[in-house]
């Protein structure tokens, strides 16, 4: 009774693990993309069961923060390999975080995250500290509306003086 209970557990825990899609290789072409790049992702995928589709989710990042873009891209079988391409977006980035959604035979199944670093060429991407670099987009529209309002209290100064 005990090694037919032991064979039934068994046996059902080794057709789940078995029905699991497996990502078995990633290609990236280019394999080091430069920040606003075009990249073309294939990702071979073994399941014993019926891969019903697949999704690309990336994202661009910079150290410890990611962008809020992302991708949610549909890839196509192509020669064997489940393939989309994707543009990047953000001069900024030094690295892309991706994964795979995979729906088979109707459960979606998501692979573990994934980070490309970026190359970085000095000619093509904004260093993060210089002089050039602001690190404070907006402030100057702060400065204006500031300004005006000073200007229209003056004026409205000016104008009770005269009446009265």
């Amino acid at each position: 009774m005990l090694f037919a209970f032991a064979f039934l557990i068994v046996s059902t825990s080794a057709s789940t693990v078995l029905a699991d899609p497996t990502v078995v290789q990633v290609a990236i072409d280019p394999a080091k993309p430069l920040p606003l790049s075009t990249i073309t992702f294939n990702a071979t995928i073994r399941s014993n069961e019926t891969i019903d589709e697949v999704w690309l989710l990336a994202q661009e990042c910079r150290a410890d923060l990611c962008f809020i873009d992302k991708w949610n891209e549909s890839m196509s079988m192509i020669n064997g390999a489940y393939q989309t391409t994707i543009t990047l977006i953000h001069k900024e980035a030094a690295q892309i975080k991706y994964h795979f959604a995979i729906k088979n035979n109707g459960t979606w199944f998501n692979t573990e995250t994934t980070v490309i670093n970026l190359r970085i060429d000095e000619n093509n991407n904004v260093p993060q500290n210089t002089s050039g670099n602001n690190a404070t987009p907006g402030f100057e529209l702060v400065l204006l509306f500031i300004s005006a309002g000073l200007v229209l209290m003056r004026r409205q100064r000016k104008l009770k003086e005269k009446n009265n």
